[in-house]
């Protein structure tokens, strides 16, 4: 007689497992429904992907395909689908969203988080040469720039980007029910065991601990704000959120978060909608994303704008 073998677990029956890695400049968590042995082994496909972005995007390290296409190196295929979609979110928001914004996030000490400056406007003004997503272009496998000193940037899309590439891998590991998250972005495949959504949280941009629970379905889901990363100069604050066509920093928004079908989209089209404001994302934004502002008046309390379908939040 043949032996017995157990029959696999019913999808019902499994628990969530979840692995934490640092990536990217944040934490990364992978948690999928699967047997302990398949999800080991997707688990470390998924945090690969993480590793293969840095090389391909960072802007910190002079070895990834990024940096060295920036000095006129060639562009491999991943990178070139990757600028052409920045580049196409730049249109798409008149410009909100630029990966050519560096120079400003330099300028104001952003980058490192611990030289902060109040730029002076005959400083800002030369500066903002250098950041525009229409001076860039790709040609024969090297990009272009129309002045010297421009660079592309993947702050804004290089998170979302490598959760998209995760969930891919999963998928590929046979994994059907998943969540990524890198920082504030993540994507979600499938659904939880006899459930009907994912609960994820919001980081509250005024940091009282006061996070609101949302019930995403499919797809991805971004947050971007200015509770991290700001300074204050006589009383005022400014935050890392900058408008790439005026160079100054974004104010009045606490953060948006937006749910798009990609963490790519949603990840670049957060950062364009704090930027763009309610009514212009609306506008520009409001047929195809849904959205959730936390606006912060200088004077009165928060006020919570959502734009589209956005999931049912408590």
């Amino acid at each position: 007689m043949a032996p017995c073998q157990s029959a696999p677990p019913r999808t019902e029956d499994l628990q969530p497992i979840t692995r934490l890695q640092p990536h990217l400049g944040t934490f990364v968590s992978v948690t999928i429904f699967a047997e302990p042995k398949q999800a080991q082994a997707a688990i470390n496909a998924a945090f690969s992907e993480f590793r293969a972005v840095d090389h391909l995007l960072s802007i910190h390290r002079q070895d990834s395909e990024l940096a060295k296409a920036n000095k006129g190196g060639p562009v491999n295929s991943k990178l070139n689908r990757a600028i052409n979609q920045a580049l196409e979110i730049s249109k798409q928001t008149k410009g909100a969203f630029d990966p050519t914004i560096r120079p400003l996030v330099d300028l104001w000490g952003f980058i490192k988080k611990e030289e902060y400056r109040l730029p002076r406007p005959n400083e800002v003004k030369p500066v903002l040469e250098l950041v525009d997503y229409r001076k860039v272009a790709l040609k024969n496998e090297r990009l272009e720039f129309g002045t010297k000193g421009m660079s592309i940037d993947s702050g804004g899309f290089g998170k979302g980007y490598a959760v998209d590439r995760a969930i891919e891998a999963l998928k590929k590991a046979g994994i059907r029910n998943a969540m990524v998250k890198a920082g504030g972005d993540l994507r979600v495949m499938g659904l939880p065991p006899d459930k009907k959504y994912w609960t994820v949280f919001i980081e509250d941009p005024q940091k009282t601990g006061n996070r609101i629970a949302v019930y995403l379905r499919s797809g991805a889901l971004s947050t971007s704000g200015n509770y991290e990363n700001f300074f204050i100069e006589k009383g005022k604050r400014y935050g890392h959120l900058l408008d790439p066509r005026t160079g100054q920093p974004v104010e009045g928004i606490g953060s948006c978060t937006l749910v798009a079908p990609t963490c790519f989209e949603s990840d670049a089209y957060a950062t364009a909608a704090c930027v763009l404001g309610v009514k212009r994302s609306r506008e520009l934004l409001g047929k195809r994303y849904s959205m959730r502002f936390v606006l912060l008046p200088d004077q009165g309390l928060p006020k919570t704008v959502t734009v589209g379908e956005f999931p049912v939040q408590d």
